[in-house]
């Protein structure tokens, strides 16, 4: 599983960085035969960017490339044939991946929209620069507000002032309609001066 596979190689200070929503419940197997694409595709890439190589048991044998080079610049590759297989070549018994080193820093945050365009507007602009977040979504209304409804209960009177005061901020001084605004939440993560 996901959360299994990076907690193992987080005691070696490495990281795989893919994480697809169904992190805590996919496998890295599931993850090749369909070809994953994760959160932090930005920063770590998709899944067939973090293989190098793949076991393949089928029917008439077992697959395996017999170097580890990532890329190969003759002949098509046949890891390319099998992601994204859903299982109809053979089962993956072993992937070798690429790990990277545990960013020194990790930032979560969001940030809020006063409707749908402005947000896309802001996706589009960030397409273009030349870093972006390790991840970067914009949830649309109602996506926001039913989060909003998921969100845990404060554990303190200070918490629930501190979430008053906030909200009073945003809606009444900022402007922000409940049934219109939305937001990007986003993970930046590198050493310090990144």
């Amino acid at each position: 599983m996901g959360t299994d596979l990076e907690r193992g190689l987080k005691q070696y200070g490495v990281c795989l960085g893919h994480e697809p929503d169904s992190h805590e419940f996919s496998t890295l197997g599931g993850w090749i035969s369909t070809r994953a694409s994760g959160m932090q595709k930005n920063t770590y890439g998709n899944i067939e960017d973090i293989v190098q190589n793949i076991t393949l048991v089928t029917s008439k044998g077992t697959y395996s490339k017999t170097n580890l080079w990532p890329r190969i610049s003759n002949g098509p590759d046949m890891n390319h044939l099998v992601m994204g297989s859903e299982g109809n070549y053979g089962i993956i018994t072993e992937a070798v991946v690429r790990v990277r080193t545990l960013p020194e820093v990790r930032i979560y945050d969001s940030i809020l929209f006063y409707d749908y365009e402005s947000g896309c507007k802001f996706m589009y602009e960030v397409s273009k620069l030349s870093q972006y977040p390790a991840s970067l979504r914009l949830v649309d209304n109602q996506q926001f507000q039913f989060g909003q409804t998921m969100k845990p209960a404060n554990k303190s009177s200070w918490d629930d002032f501190v979430d008053a005061a906030k909200k009073f901020f945003v809606m009444n001084i900022k402007g922000f309609e409940p049934e219109k605004m939305v937001a990007a939440t986003l993970l930046c993560e590198g050493d310090k001066k990144e």
